[in-house]
């Protein structure tokens, strides 16, 4: 039974992270456009230090297919060529990213240093999709904190106001994507569904899905998504956390809103009604073991 519960516990970690994973593949060539086998290609998580390496076919072809979203440091390097490497390479949440490398016949003593940015153009697969990502979370306006909304940036996805508030279930906005019912959507945490037992969307009892500051980024796949996505035939909201990394950070705040500056509504009685609201949390994250294991936390309160 414990063996049983083990394996199932493995699968799903394992079908989450394919879901929140980075693929990272290219070529690496010489300068008359020649592919070079048996290459060997590092790829150094810049937070981390964690390395990852493998070697190019006959082809000149790598690929990564389960990386974690991070920036990255990606060097190749063979005898008798330039040791080449591409910097501030940023993977982001179920991102296919194709990158090419030019090797450049000299000795390994010199090593060429690329800092211009990979193709922004997914050619890998069909999927269409939307990044929401770090900078647009931390400094657009967003009230109340609650990062699904967000996803009303994107083309396709509307607020789905025509719903019962009032209910014990589905708290959460809904929305439609490309004209879909609102509970065809599924939200996913590092691939753990957040869906309520209705298959409504996200939310608490005040109608926010909190966290915001836990949140690293989210992607909404839209339509043409890969077999992982399966569960409904919607929009997919994937959202990754963060995670420590070899230095200490975290973070305190404190957000308020009350009534003083609100105008008075058309239907408001003669004083405008008393509203207070205070969102208060900090997170915390940094290295148990440096370069082997992290930890990261936050919390978040609402009153």
């Amino acid at each position: 039974m414990l063996v049983r519960l083990v394996l199932f516990l493995a699968l799903c970690v394992s079908l989450g992270r394919a879901q929140t994973a980075s693929r990272l593949a290219g070529t690496v060539l010489d300068r008359s456009g020649a592919a070079i086998p048996d290459v060997q290609v590092i790829v150094e998580q810049t937070p981390t230090e964690l390395r990852r390496s493998t070697v190019t076919d006959k082809n000149g072809r790598f690929l990564f297919p389960d990386l974690a979203p991070a920036e990255y440091a990606i060097r190749a390097e063979k005898p008798g060529f330039h040791p080449v490497v591409r910097q501030s390479v940023t993977l982001t949440v179920g991102e296919a990213v194709t990158l090419d490398l030019v090797l450049d016949v000299g000795a390994l003593d010199q090593e060429i240093t690329v800092s211009d940015r990979p193709s922004m153009v997914n050619t890998q697969t069909a999927e269409v999709s939307f990044l929401v990502g770090e900078q647009a979370m931390r400094q657009l306006p967003l009230n109340g904190r609650n990062y699904t909304d967000l996803a009303l940036l994107q083309p396709g996805v509307n607020a789905y106001p025509h719903r019962d508030g009032g209910s014990v279930v589905a708290h959460g906005l809904g929305m439609s994507i490309n004209g879909q019912d609102p509970r065809s959507n599924v939200y996913l945490i590092d691939g753990t569904p957040q869906n309520d037992f209705t298959n409504g969307p996200a939310g608490s009892a005040a109608s926010t899905a909190l966290g915001l500051e836990a949140i690293r980024e989210f992607r909404i796949e839209l339509n043409s998504y890969s077999a992982e996505f399966g569960r409904n035939s919607g929009g997919q909201f994937n959202a990754l956390t963060k995670s420590g990394s070899n230095a200490l950070h975290g973070s305190a705040y404190e957000y308020f809103r009350n009534s003083n500056m609100d105008a008075r509504n058309f239907f408001d009685p003669a004083t405008i009604p008393a509203f207070t609201r205070n969102q208060f949390g900090a997170s915390l994250g940094g290295p148990v073991r440096r370069e082997k294991t992290f930890y990261f936390g936050a919390w978040e309160a609402l009153h």
